[in-house]
Formats: C-alpha cells, sequence, structure tokens
C-alpha cells in the first residue's frame, strides 16, 4: 500500500508541475484572455464581437443570504449557472462559510447537508449517508463539479469544497447518467463545488484540535497568473490525526488535491485531481434489532466506544475532473464533462454486516465480525451544446447532451463470519475471547455500464417560462459469482424520464412554479450486507410532482413547495437470523417544504426551513402494509441557524435541528423526537500583520442523546457534545 501511495502521489506532483509549465509555455501570445469579472469593462466586451462569454463568473462577490451562509446562485445541471429564484424546484446552495462552520474532521458529511430542509442526518463518520426528502444517499449518489460517481460512499474530503449545489427531487432530465452505489439519487441532486483560484494570491495554513486530541493541519494555495490571470492554481493539502470525542476511536487522513483552471477569449477549463488515504479505527455507531426484541431500546451512552479490538476501515484512492465549455460564438458552445474515480476500502474489518445485532430487551449481544472489501473504479463521459436563439416572442436556451458511464466494483470472496466474543451496549463492557481475522481475498463482484442523452429547452416568453426535457438512456448490469469468476446474472434496461416545468413572475419579487421530473435507476445490485448478496433487483423509477412560490425581496429569499413522489419499494426481510433485500410495491412521499434565508438586520441573520412529509408504503404484497408510515421517516423536521455579526471581525452563529418520533419495524415501535444544539464564534484579527481567523464550535452542545433511525430499521447512535478550534493564518 505504501508503495503505491508513494508511486501516485510522485505521479500527481509530477503531472501539476508538467501540466502548469507545458500550459504556461503553449500559451500563444495572439490569443486575448478574459479578464477577470470584476474588472471586465465595455471596452473588453467589444474585443468580443465574436465571441462572448457574458455569463462566466469565475470569482467575486457572489450574492449570499442568511449571513452568508446561502449563494443565491448555483449550477443546476446542463443547464448551468442559474438563479436559484428563477429555478423551478427547490434549490439550496450551501456556502463556503456553511462547510467551514459545519464540517469538522470529527463531523459527517450530513452536518453540512443538514443546513437544507430537504435532508435529515443518518449517518456517521465512517460513512456518507443521508436522507434526501425521505430516500437514502450517500457519496456515491453525489456529484463533483457536474460529474457524478467520484465520491465514495465511505467519508468525503469536504476540505477541497467552496460550495454544495442541492437541487430536491429526482431528475435526471437535468443529471444525466451516474451510476451508485448503496443509494440512488432518487430524493435529489447534491453537487460539489470545488475551490478555485482567487483573484488575489494567498497560502493559507489551518490547523484544528476538535474531540480528545484529534489534529489537523490544512495547507491552501492559491495562484494566478498570465498577463491577465487567466490561468489559476489551488492545492490543498491534508493531514489528520488522532481521536474524537469518542474514547478509542480514531481518524488518520492525509490527502493532496489541484484545482487548475484556464480561462480564455473563448474557452473555460477547469481541471481538479487529488490523492486521498483515510483510516478510521473502532468507529461503531450502528445498531440492528433481533427478533426478540420486543421494545425499542432505550439509548445507550454515546460517549462510550462499542467497537471490538481491532475494528478498522480503510480506504485510499484518487480522482480526476474536467470541465471545459468551448464557445463557437455569441449564442452556442460546446461542453465536455468526464471525471475518473479508482478506490479501494483495502481494510473493513467490521461487525457482521457492519452493524451490533442486539439480540434481546437487555441489551446483549454477541461479537460477530468480518473482513470484506469493496475496490470500484468509475468513469464518467459527457458531451453536450447549447444554444440561445429566438422564435418569433420566445427566447429559448436549448442543451443536447450525450454521456457514458461505467462503474466496476470487486468484494471478498467467501465472506465468512467469525463470533469472537460477547457484549452489553448499557454496561459497555465487550468480552473479546479472540483476536479478528482480517484476511480476504478480493474477486470482481459486478460491473455497471449505462449511455444516454438529454435535451432541455428552457423557453421565456414575457413573465413565463416553460421548460421542457426528456433523459433517455440504457443500462446493463452484471453481476459475477465471487467465487467462480462467472457471470451470475445480468440486466439490461432502458427508460426515458421527462422532465417540464413552468413559472410565472407577476412582479420580480414573486415566482410561481410547477415542475415534474423523474429519475431511472438502473437495476441494483444487493450490496454484500444482506444474505442474497450479488443478486439484481429489479430497475426503480422516481417521480415526482411539485409545485410551490419563491418570494424574493432584498435578503429576503423563501421557497414554499408541495411535492410527491413516488418510487418502486426496496424493503429489507427478515428470514431467521438473515436480512434479504427485495423490491415490493411502492414508496409515496408527500409533503410541504419552507426554505427561508434572510439577513434580518445588518447583524443578524436567519437560514434554515421546516419540513412535514408521509411516507408510506402502497401497493404491498396482499396489501400487508399498505398506508403504513415508512420505517425511520419521521413526519417533522426543521433547521434554523442563526448568525449575529458583532462587527466585521467578530460573528456568532447557533443551529437547532429538530427530527420528529420515527416508526420502526412498519410502525411496531416509535423512536422519540430530538432536539440538537450547535453553537460557535469566529474572530478576525492580525497576528505579526498577517490575516488571521479563530473559530470555536461545539457541535451537540446540551450532549443530547438519542436514535438516529436510518437504512430501514437501523439504529445510529448519536455523537456526545463536541468541541472544535479552528486557528488559521494567511501569510
Amino acid at each position: 500500500m505504501k508503495s503505491t501511495t508513494k508511486k501516485i502521489l510522485l505521479h500527481l506532483l509530477w503531472t501539476a508541475a508538467f501540466t502548469s509549465t507545458a500550459m504556461a509555455a503553449s500559451a500563444p501570445d495572439t490569443i486575448t484572455n478574459t479578464p477577470p469579472a470584476a474588472k471586465t469593462t465595455e471596452a473588453s466586451a467589444e474585443n468580443l464581437s465574436q465571441y462572448t462569454l457574458t455569463d462566466m463568473i469565475v470569482e467575486g462577490n457572489r450574492e449570499k443570504y442568511g449571513g452568508g451562509l446561502i449563494d443565491r446562485k448555483g449550477s443546476v445541471g446542463i443547464l448551468g449557472e442559474k438563479d436559484s429564484f428563477k429555478v423551478p424546484f427547490t434549490v439550496t446552495n450551501l456556502s463556503q462559510k456553511t462547510i467551514d462552520t459545519f464540517g469538522d474532521s470529527t463531523q459527517p458529511l450530513d452536518s453540512i447537508l443538514a443546513n437544507s430542509p430537504s435532508i435529515r442526518q443518518s449517518g456517521s463518520i465512517l460513512h456518507n449517508d443521508f436522507t434526501f426528502r425521505g430516500f437514502r444517499a450517500n457519496g456515491t449518489s453525489c456529484y463533483v463539479n457536474g460529474v457524478p460517481g467520484i465520491w465514495t460512499q465511505f467519508n468525503a474530503p469536504t476540505h477541497v469544497t467552496e460550495r454544495i449545489e442541492i437541487i430536491a427531487g429526482p431528475n435526471s432530465g437535468l443529471s444525466g447518467t451516474g451510476t451508485q452505489y448503496e443509494s440512488d439519487t432518487a430524493g435529489g441532486l447534491v453537487n460539489f463545488v470545488t475551490k478555485r483560484a482567487a483573484e488575489k494570491d494567498f497560502t493559507r495554513y489551518t490547523q484544528t484540535v476538535s474531540g480528545r486530541s484529534l489534529f489537523g493541519e490544512y495547507l491552501d494555495m492559491s495562484r494566478r497568473w498570465g498577463d491577465q490571470k487567466e490561468w489559476g492554481l489551488r492545492i490543498n493539502l491534508e493531514n489528520v490525526n488522532g481521536q474524537t470525542n469518542i474514547p478509542g476511536e480514531g481518524e488518520t487522513a492525509k490527502s493532496i488535491f489541484i484545482n487548475l483552471d484556464h480561462r480564455g477569449q473563448k474557452s473555460i477549463t477547469n481541471f481538479f485531481t487529488g490523492y486521498r488515504d483515510i483510516d478510521i479505527t473502532n468507529g461503531q455507531r450502528w445498531f440492528k434489532l433481533g427478533s426478540n426484541v420486543t421494545r425499542l431500546p432505550a439509548v445507550p451512552d454515546p460517549n462510550r466506544n462499542y467497537s471490538f479490538n481491532g475494528m478498522d476501515k480503510g480506504s485510499y484512492g484518487w480522482v480526476a475532473v474536467l470541465n471545459h465549455e468551448q464557445y463557437l460564438n455569441r449564442q452556442w458552445k460546446v461542453f465536455l464533462n468526464a471525471g475518473y474515480m479508482q478506490n479501494k476500502l483495502n481494510k473493513n474489518i467490521m461487525y457482521q454486516n457492519s452493524a451490533i445485532t442486539l439480540n434481546d430487551n437487555l441489551g446483549n449481544f454477541d461479537v460477530k465480525t468480518q473482513s470484506t472489501t469493496t475496490p470500484q473504479d468509475a468513469y464518467y463521459i459527457q458531451l453536450g451544446t447549447t444554444g440561445k436563439f429566438t422564435t418569433g416572442n420566445l427566447k429559448h436556451e436549448l442543451t443536447i447532451a450525450a454521456d457514458q458511464t461505467t462503474r466496476t466494483r470487486d468484494a471478498a470472496k467467501n465472506v465468512r463470519t467469525y463470533t469472537i466474543g460477547s457484549g452489553n451496549i448499557y454496561t459497555g463492557q465487550i468480552h473479546q475471547m479472540a483476536d479478528v481475522n482480517s484476511d480476504y481475498e478480493g474477486a470482481l463482484s459486478n460491473i455497471t455500464h449505462l449511455w444516454g442523452g438529454s435535451i432541455a429547452d428552457s423557453i421565456d416568453f414575457g413573465k413565463w417560462n416553460v421548460l421542457l426535457g426528456v433523459h433517455k438512456h440504457n443500462s446493463i448490469v452484471r453481476a459475477y459469482n465471487t467465487s467462480t469468476g462467472r457471470l451470475s446474472s445480468r440486466t439490461n434496461s432502458d427508460a426515458a424520464c421527462p422532465t417540464y416545468a413552468v413559472s410565472y413572475s407577476p412582479i420580480d419579487k414573486v415566482a410561481f412554479y410547477a415542475s415534474h421530473a423523474e429519475n431511472f435507476n438502473a437495476g441494483s445490485v444487493v450490496g454484500a450486507t444482506y444474505k442474497n448478496a450479488g443478486e439484481i433487483l429489479p430497475p426503480a423509477k422516481t417521480k415526482q410532482n411539485e409545485i410551490g412560490i419563491k418570494y424574493l425581496n432584498k435578503s429576503f429569499f423563501a421557497t414554499l413547495s408541495l411535492f410527491d413522489i413516488k418510487q418502486a419499494n426496496t424493503v429489507d426481510i427478515a428470514r431467521g437470523s438473515d436480512t434479504y433485500q427485495t423490491l415490493d410495491g411502492e414508496l409515496q412521499h408527500k409533503g410541504i417544504e419552507l426554505a427561508v434565508n434572510t439577513d434580518l438586520t445588518p447583524k443578524w441573520s436567519l437560514s434554515g426551513g421546516l419540513s412535514y412529509m408521509r411516507a408510506t408504503y402502497q401497493n404491498t404484497t396482499k396489501g400487508l402494509y399498505n398506508g403504513i408510515t415508512e420505517s425511520g421517516r419521521p413526519n417533522w423536521t426543521g433547521v434554523a441557524t442563526v448568525k449575529y455579526a458583532a462587527d466585521k471581525n467578530f460573528d456568532i452563529i447557533s443551529r437547532a435541528i429538530y427530527v420528529g418520533s420515527a416508526p420502526v419495524l412498519y410502525e411496531k415501535f416509535q423512536a422519540p423526537s430530538y432536539v440538537t444544539i450547535d453553537l460557535g464564534l469566529d474572530y478576525k484579527t492580525n497576528v505579526m500583520g498577517m490575516p488571521a481567523k479563530f473559530s470555536l464550535m461545539c457541535y451537540n452542545l446540551l450532549d443530547k442523546k438519542y436514535w438516529m433511525i436510518a437504512r430501514g430499521d437501523n439504529l445510529y447512535l448519536s455523537s456526545p457534545r463536541t468541541f472544535a478550534l479552528t486557528m488559521s493564518l494567511d501569510f
């Protein structure tokens, strides 16, 4: 592993150096590059008589709400960058401020994403899991710079991200074709925008201290060069090592990421690449209920560690994403989006099926372990064109694109389970009788290949806008017997997913909209945690209808929406001590959602929202579960973040998250509601004449203990109160 790491790091450094030198040397003197957006003048615009980049914003003052927590503009799939007010869906663009505030290494990805009322927390630092309008999602269902399949289901490197764009609802028509693992995009789209070089060069060193002894070092370097600063380079280095606030839970992460961009008279190019190695030991927070459990267990002490000695999950790999736009004239451009991910989860020593299974109401369990692996790689490529033209009084913005993607995933041969002891969640004692068996042998598990095309036309006429689009794709999913290497099953499928919407703005401050969107997930391969692992489930289609109203008045921006989503239902079936995954009936998620972001006064800001959702099983076999509330889906959730800026150098920020009571096991049990509160402050100053910032954050201020219901009927234990101190210096 160390040899591979060194080779990849050397390759990345060599590539970066070579690319920078080659590009600088090959830049022709005859090309006039576009100046920074903030410095664009009428004279420079006249020089672009044939080409124009009127919508390009590389770096500048973005309109923000809620004290800078929410960006007004963001990309909307193949439609490009749009004003959230003009998008016929519920949109939340989380800013750099939000990412920095809620993205400490001790916190899972959903700590950041939970600032959207569409998303509920359901993960840990081991997993990228979150719930999006009631549907399970994780890193593999996210996008990076508009490209799917770049992150994994493990731990996401949020320190390289400057904005996270969230579009609620299934929408293959806007996102193209992606492959996912253990999740899908039925709930909506999450796009990570990586850090680009700023207009002003800087080198920023950041140190973090959190948990019991978790130390982090980050180096962020930004440089621009060229006659008009047309070239930009952003380098981010990470070094994290220590123990979280849970005794014995350790985290180690090292990474290097590079973002190279070029903005020219006729083109915009961005290239992002990087390598990361991360290891988390003793991170168990996931529980299941055995057949003899007859009531919802009381919440155990979150300050205890429930891992066995030797529990370890580690992965390493590299990613690359390329985005290019070439302007043909004032009206038309062509674009390319491509990406590649190679990752190896080389250590996955865990409890059986990743969870502790409780044997009885007293909290007893057996320490059953297994060792497995999920190496995977994925690539994606999309080619398209966008043009603006008129037909009579109609103004069109037409986008046509084609894409294809492939994900290949390995698994361990003949996963074996070993009982090495016993324990109890209430005493916290684990009696381990033997060491773990960490041996495994990997083999090809499945290959998913998709290709398709999209067309979308955004039509403006007066106060109206109509969006018409469709995405058509084909897929082939192959599953292989890990013991013999032979093809065990194969599923071919195709589907057309239409997208259409209408918006009406009677006045500049108000917009009414109605939209229909769909998502089609290729036949999914049952994961390793199930007895029927490797089986391919039939494709599942998701459809959403949404109506809403948006109101914008200076710094106040609100969206009120009603949605109705239907999807073929994936259920977990217990047969004895084994769990099988299968399809049965459909799910219906209906609800109303309010998102509000505003600067109440020059010093006070508010960001957040409230959601009511009724998630029920429909058309189940013999009507057994018809009308029953889906497990782990509360009716009410809400988030409110308040920021007080005492002056330009000092601010205080507080966040409250509410999750209502949720049913478990087809309403057999009911998990109580809970409220968590986070509190932090930022102070900007100068140290030896250099800009510096100090931040102190307390997550779960009241040390609330609770169950998060996730992955069906599974229980995730909350994390205890955690402090994080961050110090950064620009030089």
